[in-house]
Parts: structure tokens; sequence; C-alpha cells
């Protein structure tokens, strides 16, 4: 019994330490670690699949996930995750399909959040459901910051390069030509 407790413990210093939930006290972190569930995944095991309907948020306690775009050969890894990491968690606000798949690099321990579970725990307690939600508008602030930094680079070099000059077809160079 000890032990359980002290991984409920472990679970809620690992929530506070998340950047969506940490604004929450011990004590919310405490009710949000009781609904989550311990998974383990092999490697190689695919978590989440591209295009399937997200259900659940993942926190990752041991191990190390690749989030892949596409599939085949057309398949590319986007990033990896590692320990005290998230992924999923927009599926706890959204009835969307996930936009790349999540498989394990090794080895992978996860806190498991799943949504019916995560909405009643919010609907109980308001508070803990402001925090929550606002953590999660922050959140995609700063990611559309983010990305809209990344597009304003990515734009300044396509601007910056040469443009190439269209090769003249044959019909172009008998024009040419004629004019000399």
């Amino acid at each position: 019994m000890a032990i359980e407790e002290f991984k409920e413990v472990s679970g809620s210093e690992l929530i506070q330490d998340i950047f969506l939930f940490k604004n929450l006290n011990f004590s919310e972190a405490h009710e949000l670690a009781k609904i989550c569930q311990r998974e383990k995944f092999g490697q190689g095991e695919v978590i989440i699949e591209e295009n399937s309907l997200g259900q659940a948020l993942f926190i990752i306690e041991a191990g190390e996930v690749k989030v892949v775009k596409g599939e085949g050969r057309s398949a590319r890894e986007i990033t990896r995750l590692g320990r005290g990491e998230l992924f999923g968690e927009m599926s706890l606000i959204e009835n969307e399909l996930t936009s790349a798949s999540v498989i394990a690099g090794n080895e992978v321990s996860v806190l498991v959040i799943h949504r019916p579970q995560f909405e009643e725990l919010l609907e109980k307690d308001l508070s803990l459901a402001l925090k929550v939600y606002k953590s999660f508008c922050h959140t995609l602030s700063e990611r559309l910051r983010k990305t809209t930094a990344e597009l304003s680079k990515l734009q300044d070099r396509l601007s910056a390069q040469p443009k190439a000059k269209p090769k003249p077809n044959s019909r172009s160079k008998r024009i040419a030509r004629r004019k000399k």
C-alpha cells in the first residue's frame, strides 16, 4: 500500500512539472494523478496512430517516443519526446483526428489521462477546470506565436533566394534570333 501511495505522489510531482499543469497546487495535481493510469509500451509499439480519434493525454515517465508523420516510405520523424514530456493533449479538448503517430522508441512507461475521467474531474472542480483551460489557452498561444515566427523566417529565407530565370524554350530562341 505504501508503494502505491508513493507512486501517486510521484505522479503528482511529474504532473506539476508538466508545462500544461505547472500552475496547479499539489492538492490539484494529486487529484489529477488519481485519474491517471500507468501503461507500458515496448519498442516499436504504436501508442497513437495518425488520423485516429484521440482519447487521452500521455505523460512520459520513462523512455522515449518518436512522433512520426505519414506512413510507409513517406513517413518522416518529426521529433522525439522523453521523460516529463507529453503528447495527445489536444484530444482532451477536441474531437479531431490525430495529426501524427506516436511510436515507442524503446521501453516506455506513461501516465495516461483518459478524456471521460478528465472531463468528470473538471466538472466537479470548476477552479481546477479554469486553471487547466487557461493553461491550454496559454500553451496554444505560445505554439501559435512560435509557428508564426518560424513561418516568417521561412518566408524571409525564400524571398532572399535569387529567383531562377526560366529557361527559354525553342520557340523563344527562334523569336530571339529573328529580332537580331
